[in-house]
């Protein structure tokens, strides 16, 4: 039996791409494989609803550079990490500017409850 030729492997897709390098923030994935060179294509799929892309990854520089992110020599920038005190800065900005969206969906929660226990309570009484 014949070696598979390499270029007909499985490619990654982002979330199996997320697994291979865990250190990697979710949003900057593709910009990591960018910098350092991990061949990618770009699909397209159009439905009734609208279009949808999605990236797929080549396994063996996926590989390549999870080697190079766990040695230190990958090309990345210090907010792409987790692991950084430029990450966790970035992290704490983020839940700031996301905090009135929180209090705001919180209050969308609380707001019927209380509307309803008063409605119940009244009916309660009557």
């Amino acid at each position: 039996m014949a070696a598979a030729d390499p270029e007909h492997v499985a490619w990654l897709s982002e979330r199996q791409l997320a697994r291979a390098w865990p250190t990697i923030r979710a949003s900057c994935l593709h910009a990591t494989a960018n910098a350092n060179g991990v061949r990618n294509n770009l699909h397209a799929s159009h439905s009734t609803w609208g279009e949808s892309k999605w990236r797929t990854y080549h396994p063996a520089d996926v590989a390549r550079v999870a080697g190079a992110i766990a040695d230190g020599t990958a090309e990345l920038q210090p907010h792409w990490r987790n692991d950084t005190s430029e990450a966790k800065l970035l992290d704490q900005r983020l839940r700031r500017k996301n905090l009135p969206g929180a209090i705001g969906c919180a209050l969308l929660a609380a707001v019927p409850l209380a509307i309803i226990v008063v409605l119940l309570a009244i009916r309660a009484f009557c």
